[in-house]
């Protein structure tokens, strides 16, 4: 038996700005587990803030990557899938599921934000990810995502019974817990919702500071890594919430520039065992 565990990571990889699998890989060999990057694209930086990047698609990978994993009897504790960019990888992930059916799944549905889908996203992408739910162990979308996976209006601030509504549908589509993020309350815009079974909890957060590029996939990877070392849902996700406040306070405290994305690598420390 291996003395770490194992993730496999299947989302995209930026060189430059800590975005995607550039806060991920990090956050995961910090916390003592093993991961192992299955990108779905190359870029050469996010799309916020340097212009249009080199972006280099990687068709195929996902799968084949899964069948010489399997040839080679490699297993995985954890499979985080995160952004996808496209029907067909959708369906190649779907595949890479069926090989690895032991594994838990946490799905980060990334396809929109501020009530709409991001550039190049539509519905027909949207019903893609629905297939995806009933394979998810956790789904962890943001408040829009949230809505447009169940059909749910994007309001100005939501309240407690849109939340139990989306977590409803959710389940329904087949996925067993949720954490929703960026849930617009009246009074605090930031909150968290946290979905198991028929329990819905509500974090109340207010803003923390700028918004930076990657925090999704920060909150994410530490929350799984937060899980897997034990933890309770609602411990870890508290707990990803304080490392993420954290950094964005010390980009701040630092005028690091938003486009670089959060100060990350000097608060690492704090997620050492």
């Amino acid at each position: 038996m291996k003395p770490i565990k194992r993730v496999a990571v299947i989302h995209d990889m930026c060189s430059v700005g800590k975005a995607a699998m550039t806060n991920i890989l990090p956050v995961f060999s910090i916390m003592g587990i093993e991961p192992c990057p299955v990108p779905t694209m190359i870029l050469s930086t996010h799309t916020g803030g340097f212009g249009k990047p080199v972006m280099m698609p990687l068709p195929s990978f996902v799968t084949e990557a899964a069948k010489h994993f399997k040839n080679n009897q490699i297993s995985f504790d954890y499979i985080f899938i995160g952004y996808l960019g496209n029907i067909q990888v959708v369906r190649e992930v779907l595949q890479f599921l069926k090989y690895f059916p032991d594994a838990d799944v946490l799905f980060d549905p990334i396809m929109g934000d501020h009530g709409s889908f991001y550039m190049n996203f539509d519905e027909s992408y949207n019903q893609a990810m629905w297939e995806l739910l009933p394979y998810s162990t956790l789904v962890t979308p943001n408040y829009t995502e949230s809505c447009l996976l169940t059909g749910e209006s994007c309001l100005e601030y939501s309240n407690e019974e849109q939340i139990a509504r989306i977590a409803e549908k959710l389940r329904r589509k087949g996925c067993r817990c949720s954490v929703i993020t960026s849930v617009p309350l009246q009074d605090f815009p930031q909150s968290i919702a946290l979905c198991e079974g028929e329990t819905v909890k509500i974090l109340s957060k207010a803003s923390t500071g700028r918004s930076y590029p990657g925090t999704g996939d920060l909150f994410a990877s530490v929350l799984l890594g937060k899980l897997m070392k034990g933890l309770s849902l609602a411990a870890a996700a508290k707990e990803a919430h304080q490392f993420v406040c954290k950094c964005i306070q010390s980009g701040d405290q630092n005028g690091y520039p938003v486009k670089e994305g959060v100060l990350l690598e000097p608060n690492l420390k704090y997620l050492f065992p």
